[in-house]
């Protein structure tokens, strides 16, 4: 008889938080489940952790390789998984069990490919704040699927906003046979848009869609965590490049944007794309400095970027980034990379405080 759920989780030297984790799935008891640890050479004492709980509960499975990353360490789990549904986690997070067995039981009896539920942030002190929302719970299929969640996921915006975001991986529920009918997997085009891909994948193929209001995952703000770690990525603008023709294929695949509409979406890709290599290029050393220079401006002066940064902003991280935007498009690449750096030094000094508060917090 087939499992419910497969509930996928990679292990890389989580020893602190990986109690914490094994606890909330582990109060998922409605349902039959596997919990799949996947071990991507850990240092610390992670496999010792989850082989303590795995002599408590059977439905731990652990597996064990060398050190991949975190995509190879998922895509192993997901060839692993064998449940009627997939769920996954990251080691330093909290679900929530009574959400995951509300939302299996809508997937079950609306025969679904997959639900979307809210989500919260969390830190070491207790406090919680918005993550994904959903706004609407309700259920959608054909267009609706593309016009309300393709859309918004690609574009950033949608005509009624169902959802705040939806590229997180453990926001969703997704049917296993659909994944594998279509060859869904993580891929790595970018360094952490792994996730996104995998959602959009699901969403590009899903017949019956599914959201919830219940926030059924909480994302601890963790200073160490691969999110946090910022590190420069050689080639990172053909990543980028291969990234952004991937979700642009699709979203024109399922045409629910005008032209006007696309020109807009194609505007904030240029403005994307070459604010997040000024982030990639500042992360160079010192001594690198100038050819980070020449690379960048053999950008800006190109006519659809210079085009593109001295427009208003079209998309979250033209709004949020003013300053950087402004120099580039005023052709100052060595002020805005300057910036940059200072921004950086003052992030990581602030994240070295909060996790030396964390830490001080968890003596208590």
């Amino acid at each position: 008889m087939m499992l419910d759920l497969s509930v996928i989780v990679p292990v890389y030297n989580g020893e602190r938080y990986l109690p914490q984790l094994l606890e909330a799935v582990c109060a998922v008891r409605k349902f039959s489940l596997e919990i799949i640890l996947v071990n991507d050479g850990s240092a610390d004492k992670s496999a010792q952790i989850i082989k303590e709980y795995q002599q408590k509960d059977e439905r731990i499975i652990y597996c064990e390789k060398e050190n991949g990353g975190i995509v190879s360490a998922r895509n192993h789990g997901l060839e692993k998984a064998s449940g009627e549904y997939l769920f996954f986690a990251d080691q330093d997070d909290r679900p929530d069990a009574q959400v995951l067995e509300k939302a299996l039981e809508r997937l079950k009896k609306e025969k679904a490919d997959m639900l979307l539920f809210s989500t919260k942030h969390f830190d070491d002190g207790g406090k919680e704040w918005e993550c994904d929302t959903v706004f609407k719970e309700g259920s959608y299929q054909g267009q609706e699927i593309g016009a309300l969640f393709i859309r918004k996921l690609v574009t950033r915006y949608a005509k009624e906003e169902v959802v705040s975001y939806l590229g997180h991986i453990w926001a969703a529920v997704i049917k296993r046979s659909m994944a594998k009918e279509y060859g869904i997997h993580f891929k790595r085009f970018m360094a952490i848009e792994d996730d996104l891909l995998f959602v959009l994948d699901a969403l590009d193929h899903a017949r019956l869609v599914l959201t919830m209001k219940e926030t059924g995952y909480y994302w601890r703000q963790n200073p160490a965590s691969r999110t946090r770690r910022g590190s420069y990525s050689a080639n990172h603008a053909e990543k980028m490049r291969r990234y952004y023709e991937y979700r642009t294929e699709i979203l024109l695949r399922h045409k629910i944007c005008t032209a006007e509409e696309l020109e807009f979406y194609y505007r904030g890709v240029r403005q994307e794309f070459i604010l997040n290599l000024l982030d990639n290029e500042a992360m160079r050393g010192f001594y690198e400095i100038r050819k980070a220079c020449a690379l960048l401006r053999g950008y800006t002066e190109g006519d659809a970027i210079k085009k593109a940064l001295a427009e208003k902003p079209a998309c979250p991280l033209a709004k949020r980034y003013k300053t950087e935007k402004s120099l580039l498009a005023k052709n100052r690449v060595l002020m805005a990379l300057m910036y940059k750096k200072l921004k950086y030094s003052k992030a990581r000094t602030g994240n070295t405080v909060r996790k030396l508060m964390a830490r001080s917090i968890s003596r208590r």
